[in-house]
């Protein structure tokens, strides 16, 4: 029972992550020390009945987690975000912060000229997306037809890419696109109860491409991790040193004062120290 509280503790953190822009869910789940298992269960859960059985209780606890997180948790961010984005930015900014030194312990290399080449190329990979663009275009998700319901599916098989691959945020992506705030108005909405019929129309097509999406790309990332492990956690130490970037980026697009910044540096310090003590453990 105790390990189904804590992977329900960790999923409401993912879920946490599927929300700000910046914070990548693949990162938190490689800093929590679940990301094989999850890139595992996710990649075989449908092969035969004794797969499902054994990682559908291990899924189960940490989605439980992921939609109470969305549906709970989206509120408090947006509000964090809109009263107080530095802070809340760098408060998980000292998360990843705190985990990273847990990551090079995963590998059982020394950094050599090879290891920080394949470093490098992940940290390219993800760091080219903050020169992407983003416009202020923003999509409307009311009266779509058949062709606008299709997007939102391949929107959502694009966003669950993103959220398993370390270092690369979904909810960014779905900004750089525009769907991320008529996505997380229509949360809002529905755990409002607010035009149920509607809202979950536009729901189901996002969640099935995004769980159709997290199989397909799962199934690689656990091949990759199977035949080359040391180069492909190299790479994803790189996401991860990357969505550091992202996340500073995102720091510089807000408006502070001082005392913001001092809270914020204080929290992330502590909750970076925090991190750090739990994952050495």
């Amino acid at each position: 029972m105790k390990d189904k509280l804590v992977l329900f503790v960790k999923g409401i953190v993912l879920g946490i992550s599927f929300i700000i822009p910046g914070v990548s869910g693949g990162t938190l789940a490689v800093l929590m020390g679940i990301y094989e298992d999850l890139i595992e269960a996710a990649g075989n859960f449908y092969k035969s009945v004794r797969n499902f059985k054994k990682y559908f209780m291990y899924l189960l606890p940490i989605g439980f987690g992921v939609v109470f997180s969305v549906a709970i948790c989206a509120r408090i961010i947006k509000f964090g975000l809109d009263r107080a984005p530095l802070i809340t930015m760098l408060i998980f900014l000292g998360l990843i912060l705190g985990g990273i030194p847990k990551l090079f312990k995963s590998v059982s290399k020394r950094v050599g000229g090879k290891e920080i080449l394949l470093m490098l190329i992940g940290v390219i990979i993800v760091g080219s997306m903050l020169f992407i663009d983003k416009g202020n275009s923003s999509v409307v998700l009311k009266d779509m037809g058949v062709g606008g319901y299709l997007l939102l599916f391949l929107v959502g098989m694009l966003a669950s890419g993103t959220m398993v691959v370390p270092g690369i945020s979904g909810s960014f992506t779905l900004m750089l696109i525009g769907y991320y705030e008529p996505i997380l108005d229509t949360v809002n909405d529905l755990t409002a109860f607010n035009n149920l019929s509607e809202n979950i129309l536009v729901i189901l097509p996002f969640m099935l491409g995004i769980a159709i999406g997290i199989v397909v790309i799962a199934k690689f990332i656990e091949f990759m991790l199977r035949k080359y492990h040391n180069a492909t956690y190299y790479v994803i130490i790189g996401f991860v040193l990357s969505s550091v970037l992202s996340v500073v980026y995102q720091l510089f697009q807000y408006n502070y004062n001082s005392v913001h910044l001092g809270v914020g540096l204080v929290l992330m310090c502590i909750n970076a120290l925090f991190v750090y003590k739990i994952f050495e453990k």
